[in-house]
């Protein structure tokens, strides 16, 4: 991956997430940054974006927990005019959009779309989906209730597969492993990380690509929290052997990532030894489980509390 230059992302106006009422959060005074960074990819061969989040005051240390967010199949593009759809859902959209005061350096990369571009959720998403930096206000939040049985908006049906072994998923961010390492370690070196506290999140197929990077590249991480996205049991001697500490979520109603596809990771990290694991089943939720738990507050405070 060739680093090539630096451009900073202008605020826009607001996107069309529909949504109930956001909860009262802290908001983050001004001063945050949104880069674009380019790079030549040496998986599609083509150059491409991704986003770098700097949060106000960024410039007043040198040790900033950094975080990897890793977004779902819908959000996929071509990493340069399509980019923007990594804002609608995750921590990005949470420091951004909604002016969270969260104390990360974000990392937010764009998976293509190899052979998805015709899929219905990708091919009739539009730009009014995407939201914006308001200069006054924040975007409302998706309800992830109104999506709890709502399979048609979730993607395909669940399956009896277990995705993500030992090579990872065809077409998935297991095919861009070398190009997301490189990102962390640019980012670290460049943007006053701290390598100690460099944190992996994703959801749902960004999910499996956080159980799959986090056990090919457990010395890289502090802290894994995968949402809406299981593993496969064969990545739990990795993580378990690292003492990885991860937070894993699931909707206990979610028809596309059934809850009951989690346990043979979770206990087959059990059997390990593995104590640093926790687990939370969201009960009342289906598969967009991931707008509560990032909209809230305690997975942020863990995740700072990780250190390597």
């Amino acid at each position: 991956m060739k680093r090539r230059e630096l451009l900073p992302l202008a605020a826009g106006v607001a996107g069309s997430l529909v949504g109930g009422a956001a909860p009262a959060v802290a908001r983050a005074p001004s001063g945050a940054q949104l880069r674009r960074v380019s790079y030549l990819s040496t998986r599609t061969g083509e150059p491409r974006d991704y986003f770098v989040y700097l949060p106000p005051g960024h410039a007043q240390r040198r040790d900033w927990p950094v975080m990897l967010f890793l977004h779902g199949d819908g959000e996929r593009g071509d990493a340069r005019g399509e980019l923007d759809y990594v804002l609608i859902h995750g921590p990005l959209f949470e420091a951004w959009c909604q002016k969270r005061d969260l104390p990360f350096v974000i990392i937010s990369p764009q998976l293509p779309k190899f052979g998805m571009a015709d899929v219905d959720y990708i091919r009739n998403r539009t730009p009014d989906q995407i939201p914006r930096r308001q200069a006054h206000g924040v975007n409302p939040r998706p309800d992830a209730a109104a999506f709890r049985l709502d399979e048609p908006m979730q993607g395909k049906a669940a399956d009896e597969r277990l995705p993500n072994g030992p090579a990872g998923e065809a077409d998935g961010w297991s095919e861009l492993e070398a190009e997301l390492i490189e990102m962390v370690d640019s980012t670290v070196a460049h943007f006053r990380g701290d390598a100690r506290r460099v944190c992996l999140t994703g959801l749902s197929s960004g999910a499996f690509g956080a159980w799959y990077l986090a056990a090919r590249r457990p010395e890289k991480f502090s802290a894994l929290a995968p949402i809406s996205g299981y593993g496969h049991p064969d990545l739990a001697a990795p993580l378990a052997q690292a003492k990885l500490p991860l937070w894993a979520f699931a909707g206990g109603r979610d028809p596309v990532v059934p809850v009951r596809f989690y346990y043979p990771l979770l206990n087959r990290l059990a059997a390990l030894g593995h104590s640093a694991a926790r687990f939370t089943n969201h009960e009342d939720l289906g598969h967009f489980t991931w707008v509560r738990v990032y909209e809230g507050q305690d997975l942020y405070d863990w995740l700072q509390a990780q250190s390597r």
